[in-house]
């Protein structure tokens, strides 16, 4: 980022840690010049342009001499159309995969203890129909297929995501392949629009389950039953779409019983895939604010927030009911039923070719396989482009 005459180059940080915890980031980290709290575009817009003193840029934490300042909310963005969707003109996007991310809409109205999303964007806004179509096909006309939607809840409004398919379908945008990878809400989607939604080209969708059974979803103020989860994703299985579900292992409250019941609930539907998160407390949640009050961590937040994350099997507090050598087998226990599941789906998507099916059953290695995945862009893409062929095959 260049600001001023003297041309310095400066570094600015935005998102959920920022957004959160403001001026103890700058005053933490001294390689951050600026911090952008919420939503940035028009913050970092004012900031770049430098026409305006630091402090009359809201939403901006800059310093000041030793102190850090924060200069005060910005009013969020009411009408998410006025905002351009990114173009990435000025990347080598041959350095990246074929799968471009995309958001219809910001926010989420629902209060899971959990959750920081809601703390970086309390209100529900969504993008109008022929927005976020012109970005897909904007991309489409460059050659694109393939498109992750990262929304916190892409099917809050059910009305509108028929509007989307519609438009998508209007406009002749045919042989996508769509992921809801950031996972959806059970109780937004029904059999009838999850139909909808395969016709012009969602193959994937991925379920916040997070506990296994209603005493685990209440303390997780879920807002939902395993009745009402459990019902579209045998759906989604029905439909012949590629289902994740999304599970929290340990949650305050859980005992190790109750995780037998997430792995009953993953393993009784031919889902694709399970991620088995192990919650990391964000400070600012429900979660957070209720291990801090019973000392119950492991790893000191300042540690643990620069350190560990939510797929590794490296508890970062303990409870009364799932102590910490506890925590670490019912962790490693539910690893385990992960990387069966996904070898599962691998060797289901061969199993019609005997050969291949049969050398995917004794020798796809999982751990091999997400080394190479997450580590080797020629390893991913090649996979990606299997898999859509084999989609289209269908």
């Amino acid at each position: 980022m260049w600001l001023g005459e003297e041309k310095a180059i400066s570094f600015g940080a935005g998102g959920h840690h920022v957004t959160i915890l403001k001026e103890k980031v700058l005053q933490e980290c001294q390689g951050i010049d600026f911090g952008v709290v919420s939503d940035g575009e028009q913050t970092i817009l004012e900031l770049c342009k430098n026409d305006l003193p630091y402090d009359d840029i809201k939403g901006l934490i800059f310093r000041k001499g030793r102190d850090a300042l924060f200069t005060g909310e910005r009013p969020p963005v009411k009408n998410l159309d006025e905002i351009a969707f990114p173009r990435y003109d000025n990347f080598n996007m041959k350095d990246y995969s074929r799968q471009i991310p995309v958001h219809s809409s910001r926010g989420c109205v629902y209060q899971c203890t959990f959750c920081p999303n809601k703390l970086i964007a309390r209100e529900y806004r969504a993008r109008s129909e022929k927005s976020f179509v012109d970005e897909i096909e904007y991309w489409y006309e460059k050659g694109i297929r393939q498109f992750a939607i990262d929304d916190d809840n892409f099917a809050l409004k059910k009305t509108r995501v028929y509007a989307i398919c519609d438009e998508i379908e209007r406009r002749g945008l045919k042989d996508l392949f769509i992921r809801c990878s950031n996972g959806l809400r059970a109780d937004s989607v029904d059999r009838q629009l999850l139909a909808r939604m395969k016709e012009i080209g969602v193959r994937e969708v991925g379920f916040g389950v997070d506990g296994g059974n209603n005493k685990v979803l209440g303390y997780l103020k879920k807002g939902e039953t395993i009745e009402t989860i459990e019902r579209p994703v045998k759906d989604a299985c029905e439909l012949g779409l590629d289902v994740r579900l999304y599970f929290l292992i340990g949650s305050p409250g859980e005992t190790a019983a109750d995780i037998e019941d997430s792995i009953r609930l993953a393993k009784k539907y031919p889902v694709s895939l399970i991620n088995v998160n192990n919650p990391i407390p964000y400070p600012g949640t429900e979660m957070f604010d209720y291990i801090k009050e019973h000392n119950l961590f492991l790893i000191p937040p300042e540690d643990y927030l620069n350190s560990v994350s939510e797929d590794r099997l490296v508890p970062v507090f303990q409870t009364r009911e799932l102590p910490k050598e506890e925590r670490i087998r019912v962790l490693k226990q539910c690893d385990r039923v992960r990387k069966q599941i996904l070898k599962n789906a691998a060797y289901s998507m061969y199993k019609h070719r005997p050969i291949v099916g049969r050398l995917v059953k004794y020798f796809f290695n999982v751990t091999l396989f997400e080394r190479l995945f997450f580590n080797n862009l020629t390893v991913r893409r090649l996979f990606e482009w299997m898999r859509y062929r084999k989609v289209l095959e269908q």
